[in-house]
């Protein structure tokens, strides 16, 4: 709940410090390697293309599909419909008449689904004896679909509260989903809004949807991925019995060929509201995914936006202070896409300001070649994010799919690689040159809506109503669930393949630093997390966000680096380095490919030891985390998130969250002196996961970390007071789309014999989409895109929180309904059979956190800063012995009353007060700053 701005890299403040040999600068780091997908190809007799990547070191299987439709396949006036079909592919069938989702959480799996320009894309990951039962389940949503009102009318309004909450209610969602498309492309079919509209949502019926499925969910338009722990000739035989029997159909399938025009340089005034700060952004239409200049714009991209060390980010945020945020979007497409740099402003800055600094920039990249260093900095930056991208079963189907579905190539990922290696300064003008021409931009001026100018109508797109190819209507009879005597059962799960653990091991150097080493991998990474005790709850009364300052300020140089060196180092280790003020801790963490991890210890050790927190830094940071917090004051579940601490804790320290006064009152000096104090060996813990052993690892630690010296152990005080009376908070938020809704009851952490009881009955109410909350608020009735709950374990205390976001005059009733499904879990307790399927729900997801090295590590991170023991990951891995329902239902009892809980909706308070008044009389009204209103 405190972290309102996640920093891309660090560094700290002074501190004694005895010199080590090993301290030596090596030389810059080679290119690195990244081991080439290595995978088979079949083609089923009915055309549908099956890829398999096998890993016999995993024990999970995850199947990917994509099918060869996506937003440019939308048919006339119906914008957002290959989104909407997407969503419908989870809903019953002719033999499940429970529906996909409820399957896969028997299987014991998790899934998901996306719609880009091109493509819709599916993936199943299951462990890896259900991989006959996944492969039967995705021939049987394929031919077997039922497609009626009920799930239609449901699924339309969950797609429309998914446009209300990532485009509609956040302040800058209309850039990508609504502005970059409409003006970077001219009459083509990538032009529509991405997701569609409300309107044309409106408009579809339940024939579209059939026509719609019938004309592109077929074999001959998929491509199929399997990807982990198989055999080879099972998979065969499983392939062309579930989905090669599949008919292929006989008429052709409908396109829309149009490419569109060349686009002239413009630039658009934009407005839309609750715009904390002004955006600007560059546009250009990019290279089309299979032509190589596609693997220039990657490399361009990384040089101009990729972390700290990158030139927008030194040379806009750090050096200039006019941004407060730099991004880019660069989607994959089939024919190139908008390729889009933009720039938040930081408070009270100029757009045109912005403007001369981002053209200036561009203008160097295209005129000035780059030095050899920046160039292959930026390559193994490239070159780790695809070591990380490959190091699961479900990351190397992504990689290779995402090729072959837009271009016919599996290859298309390695080769794009190839190309980057192989790329010169004047291979990076050129393409500059070529694509990034100023008389090829497409520029967007963006403010608040109460900006926009009389009569001002420049930002309307234009008509795209005929756009789309048109679809025949059905030819065959729709389906429906079959009799009970009458369905098809999915196959029975073979033997289990047994889950490798990782093995913990923990050593005490002698300075007291503790360090905890988990061989998790054979893949070449590794993540270095340095955990030192303190965190928000350190932060003195009235200086919230000291923490935060302290750990952003971390970057701006340690050692014998000053911020561009330390940012340039770690980039072209191929590496990240992050840091972040948590609520128990100040976590440093560095994640990079194992051959470059001495060199980034090195770099997390100057970090600890010798931070310089340069004054000249330190306002750029307070003005960045102002600026996070104004853009966090215009979202509805920002805004309840910062409310919810004081509501639950008080004014006890985890009841802080940092303010424009609050910031305001922190010094440098002070950060200063409480890294000093703080930041010591006796009060930190040093987490390494990924492919080290672990006598490679304790000696890494050894020479990064020994010398370091200073502290003593600390004594820990009590952080939280828990408010005994729970309150009714409503906040007014003029203006907004949606209204945030959060409920939430303390509880107890992982020291409490209650917690495993809690965790399963938190699973039961929002865990996935099994659990009560998405049925009853998404599922049943679309009232929200998403719904769920979980457990905020802290050193001293712990809430459980359901969330949600729903369209303001729905947001009383989903109050309603989340209080009556905390009821409801003492109204209907968990039986033996759900305390099992909720265990195996808990335990697979975190298998899937920990299979790679940075989730394992942050789960361990978590750990050791709550004070939680080691042993607690083979406990949670675990899903053979679940609480009893007796254990359950008195820890239900004990903690999770519905009338204990604190409830906060923020939103356009004047479209549900009235009602929710009469349900909570005595709540109290807010301004998203507190202040009390009539």
């Amino acid at each position: 709940m405190r972290r309102l701005l996640t920093v891309l890299l660090l560094a700290a403040s002074p501190l004694p410090y005895a010199s080590v040999a090993a301290q030596t600068e090596a030389a810059a780091p080679a290119l690195l390697d990244v081991p080439r997908l290595d995978f088979t190809k079949r083609v089923l007799a009915n055309g549908a293309t099956l890829y398999a990547i096998r890993d016999t070191s995993t024990a999970t299987a995850s199947v990917n599909i994509w099918y060869d439709v996506g937003q440019r396949d939308d048919p006339p006036g119906r914008g957002g419909f290959a989104h909407l079909f997407e969503h419908l592919m989870f809903k019953t069938t002719r033999n499940l008449p429970g529906g996909v989702l409820e399957t896969v959480n028997a299987m014991g799996g998790n899934t998901n689904a996306s719609t880009l320009f091109d493509y819709t894309d599916y993936y199943i990951t299951v462990p890896a004896n259900e991989l006959e039962g996944m492969l039967w389940l995705e021939g049987e949503r394929l031919r077997n679909l039922v497609i009626d009102e009920k799930s239609f009318h449901s699924e339309r309004d969950v797609v429309k509260e998914e446009l209300r909450q990532r485009v509609l209610s956040q302040p800058y969602g209309r850039i990508l989903y609504m502005l970059l498309p409409a003006f970077t492309f001219d009459g083509h079919p990538y032009e529509r809004p991405i997701g569609g509209s409300i309107a044309d949502l409106d408009r579809a019926e339940l024939a579209d949807v059939r026509a719609f499925h019938e004309a592109y969910y077929r074999p001959d338009n998929a491509v199929f991925v399997v990807s982990g722990n198989f055999d080879p000739a099972k998979l065969d035989a499983w392939a062309d019995r579930y989905i090669g029997s599949i008919a292929k159909p006989d008429r052709a399938i409908p396109r829309d060929t149009a490419k569109g025009k060349p686009v002239a340089a413009r630039t658009i005034d934009a407005y839309a509201p609750n715009v904390p700060l002004p955006a600007l952004a560059a546009a250009w239409r990019a290279p089309f995914a299979g032509d190589p200049d596609a693997a220039g714009i990657d490399l361009i991209d990384a040089i101009l936006t990729r972390g700290a060390s990158s030139r927008l980010r030194r040379s806009l945020v750090d050096e200039k202070g006019i941004a407060s945020a730099v991004t880019s979007y660069n989607l994959p497409a089939r024919d190139g896409h908008a390729f889009a740099l933009v720039v938040t402003l930081a408070k009270d800055r100029e757009l045109a300001d912005a403007e001369t600094a981002l053209t200036t920039e561009l203008k160097r990249l295209r005129d000035k070649p780059l030095g050899a260093a920046e160039l292959d900095a930026a390559k193994n930056g490239l070159f780790g994010d695809a070591l990380a991208a490959r190091e699961t079963a479900r990351g190397r189907a992504y990689e290779l799919g995402g090729g072959a579905a837009l271009t016919g190539d599996p290859a298309l990922a390695d080769k794009r690689l190839d190309i980057i290696r192989g790329m010169t300064p004047a291979d990076v003008q050129r393409v500059a040159k070529e694509w990034l021409a100023d008389t090829k931009r497409v520029t967007l001026r963006y403010r608040d809506e109460s900006q926009r100018p009389t009569g001002s109508a420049g930002d309307r797109a234009a008509d795209i109503s005929a756009m789309g190819p048109a679809v025949p209507p059905a030819s065959a009879p729709p389906v429906v669930i079959a009799d009970d005597g009458a369905r098809e059962t999915r196959p029975a799960p073979s033997e289990a393949v047994a889950t490798t653990l990782p093995v913990l091991s923990e050593r005490l150097l002698a300075n007291g630093l503790r360090v905890v080493v988990a061989k998790s991998s054979d893949v070449p990474l590794a993540t270095l997390k340095l955990v030192i005790d303190g965190g928000d709850a350190a932060d003195p009364t009235g200086q919230a966000g000291r923490g935060d300052i302290a750990a952003a300020l971390a970057l701006k140089g340690a050692g014998e680096r000053n911020a561009d060196r330390l940012a340039s180092d770690m980039a072209a280790l191929g590496g990240t380095i992050n840091a972040s003020s948590d609520p128990d801790a100040t976590v440093f963490s560095a994640n990079v490919p194992a051959a470059n991890i001495e060199a980034a210890a090195r770099i997390l050790a100057d970090i600890a030891m010798r931070p310089a927190l340069p004054p000249e830094a330190f306002e750029s940071i307070r003005g960045q985390q102002l600026s996070a917090i104004a853009v966090a004051t215009k979202q509805p579940l920002q805004v309840a998130l910062r409310t919810l601490p004081a509501a639950i804790y008080g004014k006890s320290p985890y009841g802080a969250v940092p303010t424009a006064a609050s910031l305001g009152a922190v010094t440098r000096d002070g950060v200063a002196a409480a890294q000093r104090e703080g930041w010591t060996p006796r009060g930190a813990t040093l987490v390494i996961t990924g492919a080290l052993e672990p006598d490679d690892a304790f000696a890494l630690a050894e020479r990064s970390f020994g010398a370091w010296t200073g502290g003593k152990t600390k004594v820990k005080s009590a952080r939280a007071a828990m408010s005994a009376t729970p309150r009714v908070i409503a906040i007014d938020m003029p203006g907004s789309a949606q209204s945030a809704v959060i409920a939430a009851l303390p509880s107890v952490g992982r020291g409490d014999a209650d917690w495993s009881a809690l965790r399963v009955a938190n699973a039961r109410l929002g865990g996935g989409f099994q659990g009560w909350l998405t049925q009853e608020i998404r599922v049943k009735r679309g009232l929200s895109y998403g719904a769920g709950s979980l457990l905020d374990p802290r050193r001293d205390a712990a809430v459980l929180m359901a969330v949600t976001q729903t369209k303001n005059e729905s947001a009383t009733e989903v109050v309603g309904l989340i209080l009556d499904q905390i009821a409801r879990l003492s109204r209907e307790p968990i039986d033996r059979a759900g305390a099992d399927e909720r265990s195996v729900y808990l335990a697979n997801g975190l298998s899937n956190q920990t299979e790679r090295a940075a989730g394992l590590a942050d789960y361990l991170t978590t750990l050791t800063a709550t004070g939680a023991p080691l042993d607690t990951l083979k406990t949670e891995l675990s899903a053979g012995a679940p609480p009893s329902p007796e254990c359950i239902a008195a820890a239900i009892a004990a903690h999770l009353r519905a009338d204990q809980a604190t409830v906060i909706v923020a939103g356009d308070s004047k479209q549900w007060i009235a009602a929710l008044r009469e349900r909570f009389p005595t709540l109290e009204r807010v301004d998203i700053e507190g202040k009390p209103l009539p």
